[in-house]
């Protein structure tokens, strides 16, 4: 029979990772404790924009974009991103999207790239991105932002937003 693994915490003690993450890794006063007492939390920001052609100018620029339109409507900086996965459609291949954020500084930020189902009738040439980030924004202040032909993936945010910015959709 198996060992059954030691439990998170013992007796009286918190089960959140906070706690256990203060108490196994962190003298008090240590910098990284600013993230466990400032209500940080990482947080999935969703973006889509649409690529006019398959060039590698088309993709960076569209990448770029997107990029820039998420960091400003979310107030990031390349030190709030815990790592970004890039997707396109099958049609789009001639370079990678995560380029755009290197170019952008985000040198020591995960990224990754891959291709979205390619689902019968769905958005062709679309670009899309998850951003997993550091941030003390609730779900609902985190903007996600559709540009382009990608409007149509998500049309209730833009019109929140529309609603919400007196008429300006991101």
């Amino acid at each position: 029979m198996a060992p059954r693994p030691a439990p998170l915490a013992g007796a009286g003690e918190s089960r959140r990772p906070e706690s256990r993450l203060r108490r196994d890794h962190q003298q008090p006063g240590q910098e990284n404790e600013r993230l466990v007492d400032s209500g940080v939390r990482v947080r999935g920001i969703r973006g889509a924009t649409t690529v006019e052609a398959n060039t590698r100018e088309a993709i960076l620029e569209a990448t770029t974009e997107l990029l820039t339109a998420l960091i400003e409507a979310n107030e990031l900086r390349a030190d709030d991103v815990a790592s970004a996965f890039f997707t396109t459609t099958p049609d789009l291949n001639a370079e990678f999207p995560a380029v755009a954020a290197r170019n952008l500084g985000w040198n020591h930020v995960a990224l990754m790239c891959g291709h979205e189902i390619d689902v019968p009738g769905s958005l062709r040439r679309c670009l899309r991105v998850l951003l997993l980030v550091n941030t003390t924004r609730s779900q609902r202040e985190v903007e996600h932002v559709y540009l382009r032909g990608a409007q149509v993936l998500r049309p209730d945010l833009n019109n929140d937003r529309q609603s919400n910015r007196g008429g300006h959709t991101t």
